[in-house]
Parts: C-alpha cells; sequence; structure tokens
C-alpha cells in the first residue's frame, strides 16, 4: 500500500513536469576532440565540444568540460581565438602596449576562429582556460548538414609567467539542423519511458554492460574519425610541400640556365635554408604521424618523393655555386670523369717537365751566344786599338815623305806643269 502511494507521488510528479516544463532541446553535436599541432602532427590535448540550439538561427557552442582546466600539464597552457585574420607581429606589439607581453613563436599570422565564414560573437581575441560558450549564427533548414572549420592557438607558460603562443591546432565539426517537431516528438517519447520505468523492475547490471557497450563504440567512432582527420591533414600537409620543392627546384634549374645572369651568395645561402626549412617541416610531421606512415604506404611514398627531391635540389644548388667559378666547368669535368682527369693530369705534368727542360736549355744557349758575342767585340775593340797607333804612324810618315818631295821640288819645273 505504502509502495503504491510513493509511485502514484512520483506518476504524478512527472507528469506535472511533462505539461508545465519548458520544452529544451538536446546537444546536436557532443565530442571530445583531439587537437593536434599543424605544426609537427602532435597531439596537443582533448578538448569537449558541444553545439546546443538557443534560439532562431542562433546556436551555442561551449568548449571544454564544466569547472576544470583544458589540458593536463605541469604549465599553464591557455587557448586562443581570433574574430579576424591578424598579423602575430601587430599583435604581440598591441599585446605590449596593454602591457601583457605574449610572445608568438613560429607563427606569422593567426587565422579567424571559423575559417568558413559563420559568424561567431568574438571580440578582436579570446584567451580561453576554462570552460566558455560562444554564441554563432546559421540560417539552414532543418535536415542541412552544417560544417564548422575552427582553428585554435596554444600557448605556454615558463617559470618566468611570460605566455608564448607557439602552437596551432584546426578541428572540422560536422552537425545535422534538427527538426524541431521530431526533437519534441522524441523528449516526449523519453519522458514517458522515463515514467514508465518508473513502475518497472530495472536491471542495473543491463543497463550497465549496455552503457559501456555504447562508451566502447563511441571511442571507436571517434578513434575513426580523428584518425580519417589525421589523414585528411597529413595528406594535404605532403602535398603542399611536394607544390613547395617542384617550385624550389624550378626555380633553381632556371638560375643554371641563365649562365649570364651571376647569382650571390646570400642568393645561395637563401636557397639552402629554405630547403633545410622544408625538410624540417617535413621531419616533424613524419614523426609526429608515425603510426600512419607506417600502414598506409601511399602516403608513405609522398613522404619518400619529398625526400628525393630535397635531395636532388640541394645538388642543383651545388651546381649553381660551382657555375658562378668561371673554372667551375673544369672542376665539373674532373668530378664527372676522374680517371680520365689523373690521366691527363700525369701527361700534362710530364709535358710541362719536358717544356722546362727545353726552356733552360734553350736559355742556356741564349746565354752562350751573347757570351760569345760580348767576347769578340771585346777582343776587336782591343786589337782595333792596338791598330790604331800604327795606322798614325803611317800617316805622319806618309804626311813627311810628301812634305820632302814637295821641298825638293824645283820651282820652275812647276811652271812648266
Amino acid at each position: 500500500m505504502f509502495k503504491s502511494k510513493i509511485l502514484l507521488v512520483l506518476f504524478l510528479l512527472c507528469f506535472t513536469g511533462l505539461c508545465f516544463s519548458k520544452t529544451t532541446q538536446a546537444p546536436v553535436f557532443s565530442k571530445k576532440e583531439t587537437l593536434y599541432s599543424t605544426k609537427n602532427g602532435s597531439a596537443i590535448g582533448n578538448l569537449l565540444l558541444n553545439i546546443e540550439p538557443k534560439g532562431d538561427n542562433e546556436w551555442t557552442l561551449t568548449i571544454g568540460d564544466r569547472g576544470g582546466n583544458f589540458f593536463e600539464s605541469r604549465t599553464e597552457r591557455t587557448l586562443w581565438i581570433f574574430n579576424q585574420r591578424t598579423d602575430a607581429a601587430t599583435f604581440r606589439r598591441d599585446m605590449r602596449n596593454r602591457d601583457y607581453p605574449v610572445e608568438v613563436r613560429d607563427l606569422n599570422e593567426f587565422m579567424p576562429f571559423c575559417e568558413n565564414g559563420i559568424r561567431f560573437e568574438l571580440k578582436d581575441w579570446e584567451e580561453l582556460s576554462r570552460q566558455t560558450q560562444i554564441s554563432f549564427f546559421i540560417n539552414a533548414s532543418a535536415g542541412q548538414i552544417v560544417t564548422l572549420r575552427l582553428v585554435f592557438y596554444a600557448s605556454s607558460q615558463d617559470n618566468r609567467r611570460r605566455t608564448t603562443i607557439d602552437d596551432e591546432a584546426r578541428v572540422r565539426i560536422d552537425f545535422e539542423i534538427p527538426n524541431p517537431a521530431v526533437v519534441a516528438q522524441q523528449q516526449r517519447a523519453a519522458q514517458e519511458a522515463e515514467l514508465i520505468s518508473l513502475t518497472e523492475k530495472i536491471d542495473y547490471e543491463a543497463v550497465a554492460a549496455q552503457r559501456a557497450a555504447q562508451r566502447e563504440d563511441s571511442l571507436l567512432q571517434a578513434e575513426t574519425a580523428n584518425r580519417g582527420e589525421r589523414m585528411v591533414l597529413l595528406n594535404a600537409f605532403i602535398a603542399e610541400r611536394n607544390r613547395e620543392i617542384s617550385a624550389l627546384q624550378d626555380d633553381v634549374n632556371a638560375r643554371l640556365a641563365d649562365k649570364k645572369t651571376k647569382v650571390s651568395d646570400a642568393t645561395l645561402d637563401s636557397l639552402v635554408t629554405i630547403a633545410n626549412e622544408m625538410k624540417n617541416r617535413v621531419d616533424y610531421w613524419e614523426n609526429g604521424y608515425s603510426d600512419i606512415l607506417l600502414t598506409n604506404e601511399e602516403v608513405h611514398n609522398r613522404f619518400s618523393g619529398f625526400r628525393i627531391a630535397h635531395t636532388l635540389t640541394l645538388k642543383k644548388i651545388d651546381e649553381l655555386k660551382l657555375q658562378q667559378n668561371p673554372l667551375s666547368s673544369v672542376w665539373v669535368f674532373i668530378q664527372n670523369n676522374i680517371l680520365l682527369s689523373i690521366g691527363g693530369g700525369v701527361v700534362g705534368l710530364f709535358i710541362l717537365k719536358m717544356l722546362q727542360k727545353f726552356i733552360k736549355k734553350m736559355i742556356s744557349k741564349g746565354k752562350g751566344a751573347i757570351k760569345q758575342k760580348i767576347s769578340k767585340a771585346k777582343n776587336d775593340a782591343k786589337k782595333k786599338a792596338k791598330e790604331q797607333p800604327k795606322k798614325w804612324m803611317q800617316k805622319k810618315k806618309k804626311e813627311k815623305v810628301i812634305d820632302e818631295e814637295f821641298e825638293n821640288t824645283d820651282i820652275n819645273d812647276l811652271f812648266e806643269i
């Protein structure tokens, strides 16, 4: 009798709540997402996301668990979201002017919180550390699938309590706009089932087993969905890196073909730096997504293709460096024909030795001829110097004879002549 009265009271309470309570809609999306770094593919942490209808075309996105921090870590980690694309350097300068210094590492700009244009009620930026609710607006009909592409930025604090934004994560959410009539009918059915269950004996073990099975199914579905999202992200990343390394290789090949234009050392160093930076990013992602690379041959081949292109690009840059040297063609020929170059060097050395001996011999002969000419000139000069007095004496004697003949000549003979 007493038990019947209790059941009657519970029945009346539930019936009253069914009649007079305000109907509330259940979340259209509720899932704990794993945030993966777009820089290196590593997991940043798990984040609970809920979406509930709020009014006409207005919805509420709930980020995080109630009353708890986002991530379990030794240092405080927070999430940052932005209402529009923002330059990282400008943002850092503005924060310093507000006496809230924030460092930014390895990020040039911040993307808007929702990349596909859905309007969120946001300030210029917001820093999130605990559960936060944000409104957004969608003009969509019942049954339509809505996609949100969300971008989060993670920050950490060092021992000096200095905040540094150093990572980026992207999450895709797909949910269906519910039909209000169907939702109301489901809620009434749920309340009626709850009312009926009060009069029935509940098998708690069966309920616990059912909930455990549902939980395992949910975890499996979440893991499968996360792997699919990671696969899409990984394919997009390596496709972009392969495109970049191909463009860099084309640039280097064009510079190699243009032999007239001089390429500076700074440009060459810049090309090497760009190529190595691409490789470093690929290495980070390869480490973070090793589980996919080990099981998916197609993705693994794309990463291998990048490494081959990177190695060839560095070789092309080395060729470009050699091309700037006038003797580069000779050096390239030597590298490509080592045995022939060694043989040519030996022959050249032999010829050089022979030529050296020939030149020494010719120089020696030349010196001997010059010495002979000098010696002959000296002897001729000496001989000439010795003969000079004799000629002078003969001339004097001749002049004396003439004078004597002139003196002995009769003047009458001169008249006859």
